[in-house]
């Protein structure tokens, strides 16, 4: 009864501390991204403002330098060679014009900047999301093998509770066969007894040799008898015995049942959240492909328009 009570404790304590492996990793690692999230956006926006900012101020650069051109030669030395050879200045006209071309790229760059700190917000979340997923799954599979270590004890103790009712029969085998014996050898004894009082009977002149034969007779049967209830006792032990092991052996059983479907449930969620996981993976590299493919596109659109 103490076993099974140890048994149960035991079970309840590995549910409960596979209910806080599933739990607590989410908890923990939602509660930073959310306090996180804030601070990223702000910051990136942050960032992209200030490029803004930077992209409208060589804007006003260009606007205001004569011929729309950038007073710093390392900025723009595609324009100066041209100037070079052609050894002349633009006309106002023109500068306008390039004035206008350089917006149009300053607000292009902008807009991809803009993109790229979205895609980046985007691509942080999803690595987030999937080391949480990770650790569940490591959390799920950590709680499958402890149900698998308490099931493989369980196992040992009920294959040594079958090797002891299997001796324990053995021995009551013996000692039946024993309880056997000494009922024959007491059937001798009554028989000879029987056969001793008919010749002391029948026989007046060996009174004296029929009376000691019936008292060494009788000291036979009363031996026998003797063992006869020495081997009943001890085979009275043995069946409370075998009925003692086999009760312990239905109880474990029961008991190994029951660990067997919370290991069962224990692989099942390991295996759903590795399931989840590669969906996660697989939804993932889905949107890289695709965010690549617009990439792309809007590049080729981007060299269209500049040519």
């Amino acid at each position: 009864m103490r076993i099974t009570q140890l048994t149960r404790a035991l079970n309840l304590f590995l549910l409960v501390r596979l209910l806080q492996f599933l739990v607590s990793p989410a908890a923990a690692a939602a509660t930073p991204m959310q306090q996180r999230r804030p601070q990223l956006l702000h910051s990136r926006s942050h960032a992209h403002q200030k490029r803004l900012t930077n992209s409208m101020a060589q804007m006003d650069e260009t606007c205001d330098t004569p011929g729309g051109r950038n007073p710093d030669p390392g900025r723009d030395t595609g324009t100066d060679m041209q100037s070079a050879k052609a050894g002349a200045k633009c006309d106002i006209g023109v500068g306008r014009t390039n004035a206008k071309l350089s917006a149009t790229n300053i607000a292009q760059k902008a807009a991809s900047d803009a993109e790229q700190a979205y895609g980046t917000q985007q691509s942080a979340a999803a690595e987030v999301a999937h080391m949480v997923k990770q650790q569940l799954a490591d959390r799920a599979n950590a709680a499958a093998k402890a149900a698998e270590a308490a099931l493989s004890g369980k196992q040992q103790v009920v294959e040594q509770l079958e090797a002891e009712i299997v001796e324990a029969e053995s021995v009551l085998r013996q000692e039946l066969e024993c309880i056997a014996s000494a009922q024959t050898n007491l059937n001798s004894a009554k028989m000879s007894a029987s056969k001793a009082e008919e010749v002391m009977t029948a026989m007046q002149h060996g009174l004296k040799i029929a009376e000691e034969n019936l008292s060494h007779a009788k000291a036979t049967a009363a031996g026998a008898q003797q063992d006869y209830d020495e081997k009943t006792q001890l085979a009275d032990v043995a069946r409370k015995r075998i009925e003692m092991l086999k009760k312990q052996h239905l109880e474990y059983c029961n008991e190994l049942q029951k660990i067997k479907k919370s290991a069962y449930k224990a692989f099942s969620a390991a295996a759903e959240a590795r399931k989840k996981a590669r969906e996660r993976r697989t939804a993932r590299s889905r949107r890289r492909r695709k965010r690549q493919h617009h990439q792309q596109e809007q590049q080729e659109q981007h060299d269209q328009l500049q040519q």
